[in-house]
């Protein structure tokens, strides 16, 4: 059964532009603290409140996507399932902490609302993407595809070899833009 997700964000950009450590800083940003987890994760955080608004959704974050096999994986965890071709460590947050995810049972009690993924811009990742949207998902949802390299150019955080950009920043702007977004949205 497909759910009904109202929105996808898709942050992409190609390889080694901060895809993931922005997604985990959105992470942190959205929870208050991430999983004791290196690397790439998939979270569910439950009723999460949109910025003035009474109405509470289920965001859902994958911070892999660098092939169509992840992406595929991604889409099958917006929609309930066990991705099976990675194995990415899933958590929930919940009482003010994280467990690990552990059946899909657990996984499927939770409707996603909003689901946010990495992909990269270039090769087949905007087109994996966009065709397992579509054939996975229902169409009622809208995406937003956020390039990572303009919003860091718009909040002038620069990655240097030497100098780690400041990724909390980046997050809290798309966090920002993910409220307002979703204040018009969810107006009742």
């Amino acid at each position: 059964m497909k759910r009904s997700i109202e929105e996808i964000i898709v942050l992409y950009d190609k390889s080694n532009q901060g895809k993931t450590n922005t997604l985990r800083a959105l992470v942190e940003v959205l929870a208050g603290s991430l999983p004791n987890e290196k690397g790439d994760i998939r979270v569910v955080i439950p009723n999460y409140r949109v910025k003035k608004q009474r109405k509470l959704v289920n965001i859902f974050v994958t911070t892999c996507g660098d092939t169509p096999f992840i992406i595929e994986d991604n889409i099958r965890f917006f929609n309930g399932k066990n991705p099976d071709t990675l194995n990415v460590p899933m958590f929930i947050f919940e009482n003010g902490g994280w467990s690990h995810i552990d059946s899909q049972e657990q996984l499927a009690t939770y409707d996603a609302s909003i689901c946010i993924s990495a992909c990269r811009s270039n090769g087949v990742g905007v087109d994996a993407m966009q065709y397992f949207m579509h054939a996975h998902l229902s169409y009622t949802f809208v995406s937003m595809w956020v390039r990572l390299s303009h919003l860091r150019n718009v909040l002038n955080v620069t990655k240097t070899k030497k100098k780690e950009p400041d990724w909390g920043k980046v997050a809290r702007e798309l966090k920002k833009m993910i409220d307002e977004k979703f204040a018009r949205k969810f107006i009742l």
